[in-house]
């Protein structure tokens, strides 16, 4: 009786460790990082730090952009996305949508980064 109670607990701890350690199943391929554009945006119509939050926020939000740092000093703000997921229009609408006017999307030399 000990001998088979013995032989059910060392059972149920390798299914255990199996279960836990990933039961033998393949482990899905990392996936590669997501290809993204960066452009400069002209941008009339800020004049302050605040119209920089507010542009930098309300792109952040959308799906697939990765960073956005807006200048009111220089008129402009440069956005990382995936083109993938968005588009230079849709960029251009939401800062249009917030009360600015987006003027001109230039793209942005990466400096070799792939």
């Amino acid at each position: 009786m000990a001998r088979s109670k013995l032989t059910v607990c060392i059972l149920l701890s390798f299914m255990l460790f199996a279960v836990s350690c990933g039961g033998g199943k393949s482990q899905k391929a990392a996936e590669s990082p997501a290809q993204t554009a960066t452009i400069d945006l002209a941008i009339e119509g800020m004049t302050c730090t605040g119209c920089e939050n507010t542009i930098c926020s309300n792109l952040e939000k959308l799906p697939g952009v990765k960073s956005v740092t807006a200048s009111h000093t220089g008129g402009n703000a440069i956005i990382e996305f995936e083109p993938g997921k968005v588009d230079t229009l849709k960029i251009k609408e939401t800062v249009d949508g917030l009360g600015y006017r987006a003027v001109k999307a230039s793209a942005v030399e990466t400096g070799g980064k792939e």
